[in-house]
């Protein structure tokens, strides 16, 4: 690959890619090596990749902790054990409701039958025939028989 100058350097521009990128210009982006290999000849330059390069070789001596083995297992029980849980109260909370909903209809057909229909606690005497029900009269054509006992 040949690289191109894409523009002058500047030494903001310099200190920003050598913030992001650092002290290696091989590893900066293609379009910017060449302006900052021309630009690196001066003392500034010099002195700001020095500084990037020791940063690089400190970060390059960190190593990372391994992994506590049983980490990954606790983890994962927990998040088994969480979505339980959030389970048994979505599906309870469900059958809660529906429970809910079966005495509310309850209450509302009680409540229904006693308005509706005619009082069984009033003082007058109602004479029946035999027909008459608490949600009204049958009428004579019901063919009701009796024992007679």
């Amino acid at each position: 690959m040949v690289e191109s100058i894409a523009g002058r350097m500047n030494a903001e521009r310099f200190e920003a890619l050598t913030a992001a990128y650092g002290g290696d210009i091989g590893r900066w982006p293609q379009a910017e090596r060449a302006a900052a290999r021309e630009f690196a000849k001066g003392p500034a330059a010099i002195e700001t990749l020095a500084r990037a390069t020791d940063l690089d070789a400190l970060l390059d001596t960190y190593v990372v902790k391994s992994r506590h083995a049983d980490l990954e297992n606790r983890i994962l029980a927990r998040l088994v054990r969480r979505l339980t849980i959030r389970n048994w109260f979505r599906f309870g909370s469900a059958g809660i409701g529906l429970v809910g909903v079966g005495i509310a209809g309850a209450l509302a057909g009680s409540i229904a039958i006693a308005v509706l229909a005619p009082s069984l606690t009033s003082d007058t005497s109602v004479v029946s025939d035999g027909t008459a029900t608490m949600f009204g009269d049958i009428g004579p054509d019901a063919g009701i028989v009796q024992d007679s006992q």
